[in-house]
């Protein structure tokens, strides 16, 4: 199926999402903030990245910024319970995927099973939350 790579600051947070993911099936690498991620891209073999965006060190925004800067098209699920300014700023950044927190478990398994299962090496599809308005195809 691929690894997850889950980036959150709070240690509960990345707990839920870990358990959502693991109980699906998927292997599940955390981090705490962008620069581990940026490390632990170096070290597996990730096939997506879920991240909240408010975080110390290299926040969720620089993490996506820096990725699409150096033209990674790794998937990009960006959560965040801050406002919706974030998220869009999120997508105008690359992230291909923007959910509000809490994030529904059920939700984000079919947002992963799409990403994952694409052939493509590049997955540009985008899918905003409904409650923003712009829905897409996922």
């Amino acid at each position: 199926m691929g690894v997850i790579l889950v980036v959150d600051d709070e240690q509960s947070s990345r707990e839920i999402l870990t358990t959502f993911l693991e109980g699906a099936g998927y292997e599940v690498v955390p981090a705490s903030d962008g620069q581990e991620a940026l490390d632990l891209l170096q070290k597996h073999e990730v096939r997506a990245i879920i991240t909240d965006l408010r975080m110390p060190n290299v926040n969720g925004l620089r993490l996506i910024r820096s990725l699409r800067e150096n033209g990674d098209t790794i998937p990009i699920v960006a959560v965040s319970g801050i406002n919706r300014d974030q998220l869009m700023l999120a997508e105008d950044y690359g992230a291909n995927v923007v959910l509000p927190k809490p994030v529904d478990r059920d939700e984000l398994i079919k947002i992963m099973e799409q990403v994952l299962s694409d052939s493509r090496d590049d997955w540009s599809g985008v899918w905003i939350h409904p409650e923003f308005g712009n829905v897409g195809d996922y």
